[in-house]
């Protein structure tokens, strides 16, 4: 196939959406379609390697493999290599240790699956994970993986007219699982990260390829302008709340499915100067750029408009030298006939033992937890409670309901329910049970979701679960063990998330929401815990001591400095500044129904000072959530649960 402009064209729009997107410039709320524009194209792309090799007999599908490594492995390798040089110097060993398995999980091709089990793709931590935009190479690859063989397989068994069946057959199929998972009640991170629901995409292009269309120019043009426009408009008008991929993901692929058929290679829309340019830069460009958008937010420049504007162009910098360094150099294939293996396999050896042992090294860093031996011991021991975490945690809140909550409710002698906070503190529920043991104590957990009837998050979450177990607590007259509930009560209250929440009546949830106020959260925040009350004893954890910083990255970023530096603090007037309302509101529980009121104040802010560490051990995971080490803090609170049960 001769070289299409048009193509390039369409590549350099992708990446400049992309890229704006990530760096949040005004506008590109929907930049993120760009990479729905790349699947399109490369599957339009392999499509026509495929077919037309087979045709001339000259296909092998280790030449197929071999083409797609030096085409994309090379410069994968080197920002990996580059990155990994910088995390030893400059992350910590948890950063370190992340870096390390996402290094791994990227040159081995299956960082999506890493990343849908992690969190989502618009979450914001993902802003710290170096690596997170190689999801879409290892999707790619991973198709790359099956494609050329599914086709051999099929055309063999049924030949060409089925095997063009097949592939429609297979990509409504995709289609299909793809909208019905992106559902915010469903699966959407699957559905964004993996191959079974993204390989639709692919198969569009390759179905683009498979069916031209021999139009007049008047007709291209229309087509062209037409594609255009429509990645243009999902581009201004789609945002991260949007269920993604699913339905709306047919607009920038159908877009880039009409340019290409358009197939004008000398338009002035995507065949001048600047957008070939770009095109030719845009896959180094794509990995490069990420690095920056990461680096913003780790050094807290993202906030810098200057710093902002830099780092984007330091993102093109690195990606022109990327492309002119490296991928110029490596994608071009050996002399010699195209089902010439050997010699290309020979070409990529270097490069691909290079890669193994990046791989291998990044597999390394991770088992060796980050390479603690890097820095003082007292950072080591700061950083590493960031892994602290509850070793059970618990699949209750999955609607299948795998706890049996309803039944192990009359079996347990205290019931824990909230949301990622009541995660947190619940082995120290555990260690205060008289006598007890883990089975005694049933955990329900919502994450990102307060413990309220009623109550809806934007996308769906929330109000089936909460209403779910609030009724079976509160229901059962046979249950009276009492009932622990630890939410992150300010997120709910003024944090950035109160926007995501409306009420909805449980009896009637067919009708329009009521919007988010710290009024209605009042009133069902009341209502929720008297009716609970109302059968059984139940104890309200009030707000934990929360900090603006991440305290085990923040204590060992300064033990690195200093091994000698003081604990981290907040004083209580910053306490109660933040809680008070939320404080006023549980008295008026505990006035109004008999609720009991845990206070952490006494266990965790001794002389006016909530800590943040003690003795050069932090007492938190990250921001908010409390460690294993700091919720032994708060056992003696708990015991008063059993005390006055």
């Amino acid at each position: 196939m001769n070289f299409r402009n048009d193509i390039n064209g369409l590549r350099a729009f992708a990446v400049l959406a992309v890229v704006l997107f990530h760096f949040d410039v005004p506008g590109f709320k929907g930049g993120f379609l760009g990479v729905d524009v790349f699947f399109v194209i490369s599957g339009y792309l392999m499509t026509d390697i495929i077919f037309r090799r087979i045709d001339k007999g000259k296909f092998s599908v280790w030449g197929f493999y071999a083409d797609r490594a030096r085409r994309i492995i090379p410069a994968l390798a080197c920002l990996c290599f580059v990155l990994l040089v910088f995390g030893w110097v400059v992350l910590l060993p948890s950063e370190f240790r992340a870096f390390g398995k996402a290094a791994s999980s990227s040159l081995g091709f299956f960082s999506n699956i890493v990343y849908w089990r992690e969190a989502g793709y618009f979450d914001v931590r993902s802003h710290l994970k170096w690596l997170l935009h190689t999801w879409s190479l290892s999707v790619e690859w991973q198709f790359y993986l099956l494609y050329p063989l599914g086709i051999l397989l099929v055309r063999k068994l049924f030949g060409q007219r089925g095997t063009v069946i097949a592939l429609i057959g297979v990509a409504l199929a995709s289609f299909a699982l793809c909208a019905y998972l992106s559902d915010p009640t469903k699966w959407p991170t699957a559905a964004f990260f993996l191959l079974p629901t993204r390989a639709w995409e692919m198969l569009a292009g390759g179905l683009v390829c498979l069916f031209p269309v021999h139009a007049g120019r008047p007709a291209r043009r229309t087509m062209e302008l037409v594609g255009l426009a429509m990645l243009l408009y999902g581009t201004f008008t789609f945002n991260e709340n949007d269920a993604w991929p699913g339905f709306l993901a047919l607009v920038p692929v159908l877009g880039t499915a009409l340019v290409i058929l358009a197939a004008r290679r000398n338009s002035v829309l995507t065949g001048n100067r600047f957008a070939q340019f770009i095109g030719r830069i845009s896959y180094s460009v794509y990995l490069w750029h990420w690095p920056f958008v990461v680096a913003l937010t780790y050094f807290d420049k993202d906030g810098s408009l200057p710093w902002r504007a830099g780092a984007i162009a330091g993102g093109f910098v690195m990606g022109y030298l990327s492309y002119a360094l490296v991928e110029s150099k490596t994608r071009k294939p050996a002399a010699g006939d195209e089902a010439r293996v050997f010699p290309r396999l020979f070409t990529l050896r270097p490069v691909l033992v290079f890669t193994v042992l990046l791989a291998i090294g990044g597999g390394s860093i991770y088992a060796s937890q980050g390479v603690p031996t890097r820095f003082d011991r007292s950072v080591f021991i700061a950083d590493s409670e960031t892994y602290d975490t509850n070793p059970h945690t618990t699949k209750c809140h999955m609607m299948i309901d795998p706890c049996d909550v309803a039944g192990r409710q009359k079996l347990s002698r205290v019931v824990v329910i909230g949301d990622s906070h009541a995660e947190a503190i619940a082995e120290a529920v555990v260690a205060a049970v008289p006598g007890g043991k883990s089975s005694d104590v049933l955990l329900i957990t919502i994450e990102g979701c307060p413990t309220i009837y009623g109550i809806r998050r934007g996308n769906g979450d929330c109000f089936d679960q909460d209403r779910k177990y609030i009724d079976i607590l509160s229901r059962d007259q046979t249950a009276k063990s009492p009932v622990i509930i630890a939410n992150h009560w300010s997120q709910y209250w003024s944090g950035p998330t109160m926007d995501d929440f409306s009420f909805v009546n449980p009896e009637r949830p067919g009708q329009m929401p009521t919007p988010f106020s710290t009024a209605q959260y009042r009133e069902h925040f009341l209502s929720t815990v008297c009716r609970i009350a109302q059968i059984r004893p139940v104890y309200l954890v009030e707000p934990i001591p929360e900090f603006d910083f991440n305290v085990p990255l923040t204590l060992a970023r300064e033990k690195m400095k200093d091994p000698k530096a003081p604990d981290l603090s907040i004083t209580m007037s910053d306490y109660v500044e933040r809680n008070g309302a939320l404080l006023q509101a549980m008295r008026q529980a505990h006035d109004q129904c008999g609720i009991h009121l845990l206070d952490p104040r006494p266990y965790l802010c001794p002389n006016g000072k909530c800590m943040g560490s003690h003795e050069g051990r932090p007492l938190y995971s990250d921001y908010h959530h409390m460690s294993e080490y700091g919720n032994r803090f708060l056992v003696p609170m708990f015991k008063r649960v059993f005390e006055q049960g």
